[in-house]
């Protein structure tokens, strides 16, 4: 039987962002050693997975299309994720990546790409691959490209706002300031439902 899920962005979600000097920008973790869960992310985790939410991240990661980081220390990075998460007994039923970017310049890895948000193919691809109800399913991130995925996948989706980066005008769009809070949001929903 179909159950759920909980699609998650990574950077400013789940891990804190951080500032690289050499870009001037905050941008995801570029190496393992720079990997931090942001404050309270494993109990809310573990709260939505014992209510019966699967946890998936979909997340763009276009460090290595843009030249900034080498694909093994990406996938280092998401090891190092992963084993945070561990520590604090928290898992992921999966983890789906588009390491693309319109604008890199890495060849293969630059111009249009479908797993990339806001398109929703690597929703469709986890939902398929882990049996997932999409009906029932929300989506937490903290943009816009979060928000316009989870419209074209058919989830609800929550905008985390903490980083300053959630913008538009939407008045029906569910907000919260970090990831437990929105936990709260979606339990206490499910909750009054049952």
């Amino acid at each position: 039987m179909s159950r759920p899920a909980i699609f998650l962005d990574r950077d400013g979600v789940l891990v804190e962002e951080i500032f690289y000097p050499r870009t001037g920008e905050r941008e995801a973790p570029l190496a393992p050693e720079d990997v931090r869960l942001l404050p309270g992310v494993a109990p809310a985790l573990r709260h939505l997975a014992a209510a019966d939410y699967a946890l998936v991240v979909i997340s763009n990661q276009a460090g290595y299309a843009k030249g900034k980081a080498s694909l093994r220390a990406l996938w280092l990075a998401h090891e190092r994720f992963v084993a945070l998460l561990a520590e604090q007994d928290a898992k992921l039923d999966g983890c789906y990546y588009s390491y693309g970017h319109p604008d890199g310049i890495v060849p293969h890895f630059s111009g249009p790409s479908l797993d990339r948000k806001p398109g929703p193919y690597n929703v469709f691809i986890a939902a398929a691959q882990l049996d997932l109800d999409r009906q029932g399913s929300w989506m937490v991130g903290d943009r816009q490209t979060d928000v316009a995925c989870a419209h074209a996948a058919g989830l609800r989706p929550i905008l985390i706002t903490s980083c300053g980066k959630a913008s538009g005008h939407d008045g029906d769009l569910i907000r919260a300031p970090d990831l437990p809070s929105a936990a709260e949001i979606i339990l206490k929903g499910r909750s009054r439902a049952a």
